[in-house]
């Protein structure tokens, strides 16, 4: 089959591997224009971009998929199927009608749970067990369309949204290929979702990312890790940002939200509303994230207990 293949982030670089390594042929690949990154806004590609230029890869990526260039780029090309993961913009219908199987989205969570932008990380935040990997006819509906298979993928305990979404990738791309060929010879059963049961996964915001200390233990290790990696969830200490980027629950009793209760080589523990936080990564502004061993080496005398973090 002659496919496109519409997508942005490092989940979806495992299953364009796998197609590239199966008979089917990849005739081009949407991905996001360039972002401005740093503190200079530099314009940088994302990494499907990165893959595609360092294997040579037909690719475009358009500002507005409703141009009349995009849609004659598909007739052009005359593809066999769409199939969209984690791209990043919507499709217009008359576009993703254009393939002569239609188009398939790979969405991050078992529908109809967590429509939309953030399913990876909304769920670790909210504290679920499990999520997982729907394989969907694309549909003018956000993440609303007719489901062909889906795969659950449990949720540990120290899960961070960088760690679940390289399981979803794995389960994805040893799917992919027995997918398209499923489209091929016709041997689909879709099966409609119930709306009613629909719940929306809401984009992460930089506003959202202070953790709130005068919460509960369990609430704000979920959602450091759920942050993690990005936008990555933060504190106040000394009037410097701190990151954290992954934590675990402490068996200890808080003295106070922000109260630092430990910091030693092995632990960083921080009190909640009830209970203590221990920090596993973190990192300071600029720097690289490193486990608190390492930050402690580095810096033994950065925090101080007592002390508070806002």
């Amino acid at each position: 089959m002659k496919i496109i293949f519409a997508a942005t982030p490092d989940i979806s670089i495992s299953c364009l591997e796998e197609i590239l390594n199966s008979s089917h042929e990849i005739s081009l690949i949407l991905t996001m224009p360039d972002k401005p990154a740093g503190r200079g806004k530099k314009l940088l590609p994302g990494p499907i971009k990165k893959f595609c230029l360092e294997n040579d890869l037909p690719f475009v990526q358009p500002e507005n998929l409703k141009s009349i260039e995009v849609k004659n780029i598909f007739k052009e090309i005359e593809s066999d199927l769409l199939i969209v993961f984690a791209y990043g913009k919507i499709i217009p219908k008359d576009i993703f009608e254009l393939p002569t199987y239609g188009s398939i989205n790979i969405h991050t969570s078992i529908l109809p749970s967590y429509r939309g932008a953030a399913p990876i990380q909304r769920a670790i935040i909210n504290g679920d067990k499990s999520s997982g990997i729907t394989f969907m006819k694309l549909s003018e509906g956000l993440d609303e369309g007719p489901i062909i298979e889906s795969f659950k993928v449990d949720i540990k305990e120290e899960e961070t949204s960088g760690s679940l979404a390289g399981k979803m990738a794995k389960v994805a791309s040893r799917r992919i290929v027995e997918t398209i060929e499923n489209i091929e010879l016709n041997d689909i059963k879709y099966i409609e979702q119930d709306h009613s049961k629909a719940s929306y996964a809401d984009k992460l915001l930089k506003s959202e990312s202070c953790v709130p200390w005068d919460n509960k233990a369990e609430i704000i290790k979920n959602m450091i890790n759920g942050f993690s990696p990005n936008p990555c969830a933060y504190s106040t200490y000394e009037k410097e940002r701190i990151n954290f980027h992954k934590a675990k629950l402490g068996s200890i009793k808080s003295k106070g939200p922000g109260k630092i209760l430990e910091f030693s080589g092995e632990k960083l523990l921080i009190g909640a509303k009830d209970f203590s936080v221990e920090i596993l990564e973190l990192s300071r502004p600029g720097k690289r994230m490193m486990s608190v061993k390492d930050f402690y080496n580095g810096s033994r005398n950065f925090f101080k207990v007592g002390n508070y973090l806002t």
